[in-house]
C-alpha cells in the first residue's frame, strides 16, 4: 500500500469522539488565536494587495475583519495571509512552522459555503494539524534547515486533509488529496522578512482546499507521489534525509496537538527569539531596570535558533520581526516588546539602536532545549547578569498562555477591525466553537463587529 494510502486510512480512522476534550480546548483557543492574527492582518499593505481585482469573484466566504465576501479559494488565500502578515499566529514544534494559519482558512471557507457547523470545522482542524504533524516528523528537520518553509511546504498536507475530512471525503479521495498537494507544495526560507512570507501561508491555504476539491471531483494523483524516487521525499528532503515510517507511526498516541502541542505567541514576532525576549524582560524587570549601564550583551540558543536572518539586525519594520538583535534589545530597553515596536518610527529608537549594536550570538548544542535561551549581560563595570528561560511561555502545554492573555491578546488584536463590544462577543463564540450548529452564527457576529 501507497503512502499517500497508509496516511488517508490512518484518517479515517481518527474518530472525533474519542478525542481528549483537552485536544478540543487546545483546538477552540488556537482557532481564536488565529482568527484575532487575522483581524490584526486584514488591512495591512500585503492583505490589500492579495486582494487582486482581476481574478475575485464575490461568493460566500467572508474576508475575517473586512466586509467583503469571495469565492471559496480566493477567501482561503486572502484570510491565509491576513493571518501570517504580522507573524503573530500560532507554531507547532512537531512541524516547525504555522499550522492554524494554513488549516482554517479552508475550513472557515468551505464550512461557510457548506452551512457546516462548528464542531464539525473543530474536528477536521484537528484531524488536519494531526496530518500536518505527522508528515512533519518523517522529514524536519532536515527539511526546515535545508531551506523549506514548513509552514506551507508540509502545513499544505494539512489543509488537504482536514478540507477533505469536511467533505466526508472516502480514503481513497483522501489519498488523492495528498498526492495532489505533493505538487503544490511550496515556500522557502529565503523569502523570510519580506511580504512574500506570509504569502506562503495564503498559498497553502488555498492550495490545500483546492487539493481537497479536485480529489472528491474525482481528480486523481500519483500513490506514489510521496515515496517514488523523483516524489516529494527525496526532491524535498533527499536521499537519506527522511523516515517514512515516523510519519506512520503512533496516530493520536495521543494527538499532536496536545503533545507537544501548539505554542501560542505572547509577542507579534518570529517564535524562535521568544525565549531570549522572555530572559531579556526579566532582567529588565529584576537587575537591570536601566540598560544604558550595559556594554555587552550574549544570547545564547539552540542553533536551529540562530538562523541568519534572525541573526540579522532589524533595517525595516518587516524585518525587525525576524530580528533576534532587535527584540533583545527592546526586551532589555523597555521590558516590553509590543505590536508599536514593529511600526517603522520605533526602529530608530538610539538606546535600543545602541543595545543592538552590542549584542552577540552563540550557539548551544543541547537539543532537549532548543526553545530556551541565556541572556548574559555585562555591565559597565565589568560585573555580569545572567537569566535563563528553559521555554519560553505560551510553549504548548508545558507553559501554556494563561487564558486572560488569550483574550486580552485577541481583543488587542481585533481592536483595528472591531469594536470592543463585538470582538468580546467574537471571543465568546470562539470560546463555544464546538457547540455551534452553523459556523454562519460566527462569520456573521464577525461582520456585524466589523467597523
Amino acid at each position: 500500500m501507497s503512502l499517500s494510502h497508509q496516511i488517508a486510512r490512518r484518517v479515517v480512522a481518527l474518530d472525533p469522539a474519542s478525542f481528549d476534550p483537552d485536544a478540543v480546548k487546545w483546538a477552540k483557543n488556537a482557532i481564536a488565536d488565529m482568527i484575532g492574527c487575522t483581524l490584526l492582518g486584514a488591512r495591512t499593505a500585503t492583505t490589500e494587495a492579495a486582494l487582486l481585482p482581476e481574478t475575485h469573484a464575490a461568493g460566500p466566504c467572508l474576508l475575517l475583519g473586512r466586509r467583503e465576501r469571495l469565492g471559496l479559494l480566493d477567501a482561503a488565500f486572502v484570510n491565509g495571509t491576513a493571518g501570517h502578515a504580522l507573524d503573530y499566529d500560532d507554531t507547532s514544534k512537531s512541524l516547525s512552522g504555522h499550522p492554524t494559519v494554513i488549516i482554517i482558512p479552508g475550513l472557515l471557507a468551505l464550512a461557510e459555503a457548506q452551512d457546516a457547523s462548528g464542531k464539525a470545522v473543530t474536528d477536521a482542524y484537528i484531524i488536519g494539524v494531526e496530518a500536518a504533524t505527522r508528515f512533519a516528523r518523517g522529514v524536519n528537520f532536515q527539511h526546515y534547515e535545508k531551506g523549506w518553509h514548513p509552514t506551507a511546504t508540509l502545513g499544505i498536507f494539512g489543509a488537504a486533509v482536514a478540507a477533505a475530512v469536511l467533505l466526508k471525503a472516502d480514503e481513497a479521495q483522501i489519498a488523492n488529496a495528498i498526492s495532489i498537494s505533493a505538487s503544490l507544495a511550496s515556500g522557502i526560507k529565503a523569502n523570510f522578512g519580506t511580504d512574500t512570507k506570509p504569502l506562503h501561508a495564503g498559498i497553502a491555504a488555498r492550495n490545500g482546499l483546492f487539493a481537497a476539491l479536485m480529489a472528491v471531483r474525482g481528480v486523481n494523483g500519483s500513490p506514489v507521489a510521496l515515496e517514488h524516487p523523483q516524489g516529494f521525499l527525496e526532491v524535498f528532503n533527499g536521499a537519506g534525509n527522511y523516515d517514512a515510517d515516523r510519519m506512520l507511526v503512533n496516530w493520536a498516541e495521543p494527538l499532536d496537538l496536545l503533545a507537544p502541542g501548539i505554542s501560542i505567541k505572547k509577542y507579534p514576532c518570529v517564535y524562535s527569539v521568544h525565549g531570549a525576549i522572555d530572559a531579556a524582560i526579566q532582567l529588565h524587570d529584576g537587575p537591570l531596570p536601566d540598560s544604558s549601564n550595559v556594554s555587552d550583551v550574549l544570547v545564547r540558543m539552540h542553533p536551529r535558533r540562530l538562523l541568519p536572518h534572525v541573526r540579522n539586525p532589524a533595517t525595516s519594520a518587516l524585518n525587525a520581526k525576524f530580528s533576534l538583535p532587535y527584540a533583545v534589545s527592546r526586551g532589555l530597553v523597555n521590558g516590553a516588546v509590543l505590536l508599536e515596536h514593529f511600526e517603522d518610527a520605533a526602529l530608530h529608537d538610539p538606546e535600543v539602536t545602541r543595545i543592538m549594536g552590542l549584542i552577540r550570538m552563540e550557539p548551544h548544542d543541547d537539543d532537549a532545549n532548543d526553545y530556551g535561551a541565556e541572556v548574559a549581560v555585562t555591565l559597565r563595570d565589568g560585573s555580569i547578569l545572567r537569566q535563563t528561560v528553559a521555554a519560553p511561555l505560551g510553549r504548548g502545554p508545558e507553559t501554556p498562555l494563561p487564558q486572560e492573555m488569550l483574550a486580552a491578546k485577541f481583543a488587542d488584536c481585533a481592536r483595528p477591525s472591531l469594536t470592543a463590544t463585538g470582538a468580546t462577543g467574537v471571543f465568546d463564540l470562539l470560546m463555544q466553537l464546538d457547540t455551534l450548529p452553523r459556523i454562519g452564527i460566527l462569520t456573521d457576529a464577525i461582520l456585524a463587529a466589523t467597523r
